[in-house]
């Protein structure tokens, strides 16, 4: 990186939980100067301590930070160099940049990016930075984020990063095993609460001190200090509801006002860097090919169109989104421009979105209009135009001879001549881009144009003819990329119609569906090899299949003693965490494998192999250091700790949201006809519902609520009826009437009391899944064919919140469950009259 231009810089001499809190990052990327930087930096993470008991997860690590700033164009291309200049060969390997987006409260900091794996462990994080002290940045930055020791750990090959070598003769362990066992213990066990409340508040105001002095950095060491003693109290788990929500305010407030006193500082200055010429070296070397003296006219009545946008990897499910959005778009474009075509085919893959048209007109047809015009005796007086007349025929460029008089009126017949395909599509070819819309934009350059991740080469071809258009600073072409671990090497495209030929020859599969297939197809080959099946398990596929461009599966193994945790525990890291198939015996248990898929081929596959499975290792040793940890109490234990969880500011904490469901549970469960025992066991699980919120294991994996509510049930003598309705509480159907009275129960309260908070979803935006609450209340009781009445539910629940809920809000969730039934009828091929007398007549008793 100082080959590229960079500086090097010093970690910073206090603690901070990751490089980007040195004022060389958090502070420097804002204002306009350049700045090019990189450094290490020993972050400080106590939450993350394990008692060096974890191979690759402690309370200090290393990284490597870098800015780059302005944005130099390639930076995904340049951070792979960086691989290289330390021995990692892409091509060796399975790297892959998966969705991530970063956001630090404390810093008012976001941006959007991804996690960069090597062989399924996480090794960087690669984020374009957005905003920083609750400033938008402009220029936006890059920032590479490496995980050191854990590329040190890859590099190496060892199993811990405690067995990585620092010499001969000195092992990691050697040197930071007993200070990592130490500050685990004091950041657990030893620090005293009240005592660093007190520091806190006196770093807090030396800070403000520092900010009303006009000193920014001596500030921002302060405010770091602060962040830092947060960070140990949420460790010794001192940090309430209330409380952290007031703490990020304190940080997020002295973070923006030292941000803003920072950029006053350089803008006094003149801001010095900005004369300066330093920019990043970004040449990679690599052949430059020319789009204009490959360009070529096409003279063809048709030929096939071509539209690639290629930009750094998409989201998983913003692939689908992209792709049904322009299925949409494209032929109402087409048809607008009143150009005719054969067959409209759009896909796409995490680079790169195609639309291929076949035999699209070359030119538009003249369009021939009539255009009504005033009254005729207006028009007209004495056989002479009148100013109407001529008002009328000069809009569209004509005279009053060219009138027409049809019936009482004038009419003009309008002739537009037809214009070339390829200038048409030039000019609204960028609206097209730019209408695709995602959950969340990113700015990257110096257009300012929003985008899920940055746009970097379009190719847009009729036929041999390049349509030439510019879009977010990027001229359209003929040149594509190839696959990203082959170097995404350039190619020309000759023509349209040999675009599916060329990325064939590039080893890219452009269909979903064919990804799709060849990965279930192998898979299910490599499961029978080990003696087992993959069951269907459509959005992991989904989003394996929207990761790569090339599949290529694989299996891996993990030592058989994890089989000793629960599978539930095991499957959530291998398919959430990692994106790996399980494999299943016929009679249901595991075997000790994972099918993974790979982007690209089969070279030095058992590089790649050992990889995965060192991570699974690592991912399933944490799980086992929390399990274990868990099992040392009993699930009541937890329940006291939900004070600490905030479900929503206006309602309260999880602990309030249990003593609602304590309340409102048996009532539920009286309505729904339940015996003594029933209504005593639904009570206890209400009780107990939320308590493995605050569990290690389902802090750390949070698809486990509920599931690990129900094993450390069963582990704490509660009865059998008990745990089920416990693990079944977020399951869409319940299987027993306590299990129904505790789902109702939990989705009435959220509805009621987020309802009273305002909080009803609008538009897409439903952050707290209210739609989903009401279609489950809905499903539970159709399915289940029990009897209920709504109202009473709503009323009831009413009088438990802590917010007033009078009729009208009442009924704005009783008018909410009914329109989700309403599509639910709708669904199950109802007409809308047999609905609208349904909801009429028994709406609150679906």
């Amino acid at each position: 990186w100082q080959e590229r231009g960079c500086i090097i810089r010093q970690p910073y001499n206090v603690q901070v939980g990751a490089g980007t809190m040195n004022p060389a990052t958090v502070l420097r990327v804002l204002g306009p100067e350049p700045w090019n930087v990189v450094y290490v930096e020993p972050s400080i993470r106590p939450d993350d301590g394990r008692f060096g008991d974890n191979p690759n997860r402690m309370q200090m690590h290393h990284q490597l930070q870098v800015i780059l700033k302005p944005d130099p164009g390639n930076p995904q291309e340049l951070y792979l160099d960086s691989l290289k200049a330390i021995g990692i060969d892409p091509r060796q390997h399975d790297i892959r940049f998966v969705e991530d987006n970063w956001e630090s409260p404390a810093l008012g900091a976001w941006g959007l990016g991804w996690e960069v794996w090597l062989d399924g462990q996480e090794i960087t994080q690669f984020t374009y930075f957005q905003q920083a002290g609750s400033s938008n940045l402009d220029p936006v930055c890059v920032e590479i984020t490496y995980g050191l020791d854990r590329i040190i750990l890859a590099l190496q090959d060892k199993n811990s990063v405690w067995e990585i070598d620092y010499s001969d003769q000195i092992k990691y362990e050697d040197v930071l095993l007993q200070g990592e066992i130490e500050h685990c213990k004091y950041y657990f066990n030893v620090a005293d609460v009240a005592a660093l409340r007190q520091v806190y508040d006196t770093y807090e105001a030396e800070s403000q001190r520092c900010i009303d002095a006009g000193l920014t950095v001596p500030a921002h060491d302060y405010n770091l200090k602060c962040s830092h003693l947060f960070n140990v109290l949420d460790t010794r788990g001192a940090i309430s509801v209330t409380d952290r929500a007031d703490f990020f305010k304190r940080m997020r407030n002295k973070a923006r006002q030292i941000s803003e006193l920072y950029v006053e500082q350089r803008q006094k200055l003149e801001f010095p860097l900005l004369e300066r010429e330093w920019q990043l070296d970004s040449e990679q070397g690599e052949e430059e090919i020319s789009n204009v003296e490959l360009s070529k006219v096409e003279n063809r009545e048709k030929a096939a169109f071509i539209l690639e946008i290629g930009q750094e990897e998409l989201p998983a499910d913003e692939v689908d989104s992209a792709v049904n959005q322009l299925k949409q778009t494209v032929p109402a474009l087409l048809d607008e421009l009143r150009l005719s075509y054969d067959a409209i085919e759009v896909e796409g893959t995490p680079r790169r979105l195609a639309v291929q048209v076949s035999n699209l007109l070359a030119r538009q047809p003249d369009l021939v209009e009539e255009k009504k015009g005033p009254p005729a005796d207006r028009a007209f007086k004495a056989g002479k135009p009148t100013g109407a007349a001529i008002g009328f025929s000069r809009k569209f460029g004509l005279t009053p001879d060219d009138l027409q008089i049809v019936g009482n009126y004038v009419v003009a017949t309008v002739k537009q001549e037809g214009r070339a395909a390829v200038d048409v599509l030039a000019e609204r070819l960028p609206k097209l881009i730019a209408g695709i819309r995602f959950k969340k934009g990113m700015r990257w350059n110096a257009s300012n144009i929003a985008y899920s991740r940055p746009l970097r080469w379009f190719v847009a071809l009729f036929g041999a003819q390049v349509i030439e258009f510019a879009y977010a600073g990027v001229q359209s072409g003929r040149v594509s990329r190839g696959l990203r671990p082959y170097d995404s090497p350039l190619f020309v495209v000759d023509s349209a119609e040999s675009y599916p030929t060329l990325l064939t020859e590039q080893n890219i599969t452009l269909s979903r569906a064919d990804r799709a297939e060849a990965i279930t197809t192998r898979a299910a080959e490599l499961a029978a090899e080990q003696g087992g099946t993959i069951p269907d398990n459509p959005d992991l596929l989904a989003e394996v299949t929207n990761l790569v461009e090339a599949p290529f599966p694989f299996v891996g193994h993990f030592d058989e003693r994890y089989l000793r945790l629960p599978a539930d525990i095991l499957v959530a890291v291998m398919r959430k965490h990692q994106r790996y198939f399980p494999v299943y015996r016929a009679d249901g248990s595991l075997v000790n494998c994972f099918i993974a898929v790979r982007n690209g081929d089969g070279e030095h596959l058992d590089t790649v192999r050992h990889g995965n499975e060192q991570v699974v290792r690592a991912r399933f040793a944490d799980a086992e250091f929390f399990y274990g940890n868990d099992k040392e109490k009993q699930l009541p234990d937890f329940v006291e700790a939900l004070k600490t969880l905030m479900f929503q500011v206006d309602l309260g904490s999880m602990y309030d949201k249990t003593q609602r469901l304590k309340q409102l549970t048996p009532q539920i469960a009286a309505m729904l006809g339940l015996s003594d025992e029933e209504t005593a066991t639904a009570a206890r699980a209400a009780a107990l519902a939320k308590a493995d919120l605050a569990s290690n294991m389902v802090v750390e994996m949070t698809s486990l609520q509920g599931i690990m509510g129900g094993y450390y049930a069963k582990m704490s003598g509660e009865p059998e009826a008990v745990s089920q309705a416990i693990s079944e509480q977020y399951t869409g159907i319940s299987s027993t009437k306590p299990a129904l009275a505790l789902a109702l129960a939990d989705r009435i309260d959220s509805l009621v009391g987020l309802t009273a908070a305002g909080l009803l979803p609008k538009g897409a935006n439903d952050p707290f899944a209210l739609r989903r609450a009401a279609i489950q209340v809905l499903e539970n009781v159709i399915t289940n064919e029990v009897a209920v009445d709504l109202a009473q539910m709503v009323s009831i629940s009413a009088e438990t919140q802590p917010l007033p809920v009078d009729q009208a809000t009442q009924q704005k969730v009783l008018n909410f469950i009914k329109d989700r039934l309403s599509v639910i009828l709708r669904e199950n091929g109802y007409s809308a009259s047999i609905v609208r007398a349904v909801l009429a007549e028994n709406a609150n008793n679906p």
